[in-house]
């Protein structure tokens, strides 16, 4: 399966009536794809003040996710209604790439079309360390990182990985790929990050073995279903 990847910054002014316009501009625009929106928020970023190794900042604060998609995303809305709205005005400048989809850990559940799921998302890009090849990163990613993430992050419920396999956007800096770690409450996201402290160094040694980290970004956020 293929998915249509977009990292983007919501408007600066962007409260509850910005949210709810933008589910349902982007139900609308993508009638033939299943979508999920990602969006950081103070309560997501709160969570994240108790784990041990805390999300560094990112460029982006709200991610689209467009799966089963027909029609190649363009740079911009698809109707002048659309673009007077600004429903996704926001989207003309965010970094578009397609991808590849796993699941190592599948979700019990989607989200509920314009409802905010229960727990949260942590949010990972991936940039591979100089010394590997594409095709050495994505098989370390595959075969050696994911059972490390399944074993020692203790209270995950879902783990997406999206293998980035080309950029659609002008601005789409080099990525080879986002991760979605799934947990079902921020206390379980807060308390059952790592299994252990010696979980937690395992983790991040294999992190570095194949990741160019000051290169990688992450977030905490909520998740909202558009279309399922």
């Amino acid at each position: 399966m293929e998915a249509t990847i977009l990292l983007a910054r919501r408007p600066a002014e962007a409260d509850d009536t910005w949210l709810r316009r933008a589910l349902v501009a982007l139900a609308l625009r993508f009638r033939d794809a299943r979508v999920r929106l990602l969006v950081a928020d103070a309560d997501a970023s709160a969570a994240a003040s108790g784990v041990r190794a805390a999300p560094p900042p990112a460029s982006f604060d709200t991610v689209v996710v467009i799966e089963r998609v027909k029609a190649r995303w363009s740079a911009g809305p698809a109707s002048t209604s659309e673009q007077r709205a600004n429903a996704l005005g926001w989207l003309r400048g965010a970094r578009g790439y397609r991808a590849g989809v796993r699941n190592p850990l599948p979700r019990g559940s989607l989200p509920i079309d314009a409802q905010r799921s229960s727990g949260v998302v942590f949010v990972a890009t991936a940039v591979r360390a100089p010394q590997l090849s594409r095709a050495e990163f994505d098989t370390h990613w595959r075969e050696r990182h994911a059972p490390l993430a399944l074993r020692h992050h203790a209270g995950l419920c879902g783990y997406e990985q999206f293998t980035s396999e080309a950029g659609l956007t002008a601005n789409a800096v080099p990525l080879d790929g986002l991760a979605l770690l799934h947990f079902p409450s921020h206390d379980a996201f807060s308390q059952r990050f790592y299994d252990s402290d010696a979980g937690r160094s395992a983790l991040l040694a294999d992190t570095q073995r194949f990741l160019d980290l000051p290169r990688c970004e992450a977030a905490l956020m909520s998740e909202y279903g558009v279309r399922s």
